[in-house]
């Protein structure tokens, strides 16, 4: 079969697996809250094949989310919202209309014209035209050191600056905690003023502390293992 004949036949799979007669009993009551929590799963085991450059493992993670967007859209179908040529429509004119220097007449080649040119469409699209502030539309479910830098980027397109403590500020006032509020209230700053720092360094927060987990957690394995050894 060619690609796109695979890619129709999993729509297919999917709608024969929601059909309430013929179908899965599991899969033919599911709604999209119900789960939303296997899309985060599925993100974080792609992740994680994406960085053990597990490339048969990759191709089935990417499957599995492929999954989770085709049986999002034929749940929201059944509902008589769209489906997922609706949704694959969506995002091609999307791409179309915000690359006009690929696909129109527009001359911007820099990073900072691009930069200009894709905030300026955006905003002027008609989802977007109801907000009322740059900081409008941060995803509220990101991990929390990502949404605090997607935060910062937001805020230096629109030209305003955060102005909290410097991160050794923010360390110092942890000596003067008592309880366990007061070190809540301290440490929250200092953890922002960390990722406004890897932010400045053009670090990504959430990839850094994973990868120092990843390097801890190795060094506890080869410590579990020589206290084992006989």
């Amino acid at each position: 079969m060619e690609e796109r004949d695979q890619l129709q036949r999993l729509v297919e799979v999917v709608k024969r697996l929601r059909d309430p007669k013929t179908g899965c009993p599991w899969d033919s009551v599911q709604t999209n809250d119900s789960i939303r929590r296997y899309l985060v799963e599925e993100m974080g085991e792609y992740l994680d094949a994406l960085e053990e450059k597990d490339y048969p493992e990759i191709r089935e993670e990417l499957g599995d989310l492929l999954l989770q967007v085709v049986l999002n859209s034929q749940i929201l179908e059944d509902e008589g919202r769209f489906g997922i040529q609706d949704v694959a429509k969506t995002v091609a004119d999307k791409m179309v209309r915000r690359h006009p220097h690929v696909f129109g007449n527009s001359d911007a080649h820099t990073t900072e014209q691009l930069q200009a040119q894709w905030l300026a469409i955006k905003n002027a699209e008609p989802g977007n035209q109801h907000r009322t502030s740059a900081l409008d539309g941060l995803p509220r479910h990101l991990p929390a050191l990502q949404r605090a830098q997607k935060l910062l980027g937001k805020a230096a397109k629109a030209n305003l600056s955060w102005q909290g403590p410097e991160w050794q500020k923010a360390a110092a006032s942890l000596n003067a905690a008592s309880t366990q509020q007061q070190f809540q209230d301290a440490i929250g700053p200092l953890l922002f003023s960390i990722v406004a720092l890897c932010r400045e360094h053009d670090v990504q927060a959430e990839e850094a502390l994973q990868a120092t987990i990843a390097q801890v957690a190795r060094q506890l394995r080869e410590q579990e293992q020589t206290s084992t050894t006989p």
